[in-house]
């Protein structure tokens, strides 16, 4: 195998001096190679001794008792260590929950501000509505006044 996950786990057993024995040592480091190349057989693919364990077909106890077992753990520490693709995913499923989350409340806030204008839009139309039924009402009297034989209101406008 040339993948570089498979290349650096064979390099770090090299420089630790490792022979990888038949059996337990080899079933950790094929369970390894397959979790990182994200084709787990037996688990969800996360990186974990648990899954490690249970891909290997193995006891937690055994792994501890292989010297791979360190090797593993240090590998697994270093800041720009191989991880598979599950995790990869579970990490930017979790940052787009977070995102669709602030957006959701962002999109909250915007319909609440919205359902606050549109009522204050309501009560002016229901104030300009009144206001506007008052003055039809004193047009209607000051129409009729000037209707009248002896109108007490004029008409500013000259009769044609």
């Amino acid at each position: 195998m040339r993948d570089p996950t498979t290349l650096r786990l064979r390099h770090a057993l090299e420089h630790a001096a490792l022979v990888v024995k038949p059996g337990v040592d080899q079933a950790i480091v094929h369970a390894f190679e397959r979790i990182l190349a994200g084709q787990p057989e037996h688990t969800g693919g996360a990186l974990t001794v648990r899954a490690l364990c249970m891909e290997a077909g193995i006891s937690r106890a055994t792994y501890y008792r292989s010297p791979l077992a360190k090797v593993v753990a240090a590998l697994l520490r270093e800041p720009d260590a191989p991880r598979p693709q599950t995790d990869t995913l579970t990490a930017e499923i979790t940052r787009l929950k977070g995102a669709e989350r602030a957006l959701r409340s962002r999109h909250a806030a915007e319909r609440e501000e919205l359902r606050a204008t549109i009522a204050a839009y309501a009560q002016h139309i229901q104030a300009l509505t009144l206001r506007l039924t008052e003055l039809e009402d004193a047009n209607g009297v000051l129409r009729r006044q000037i209707q009248q034989p002896d109108p007490i209101v004029t008409s500013l406008r000259q009769p044609r």
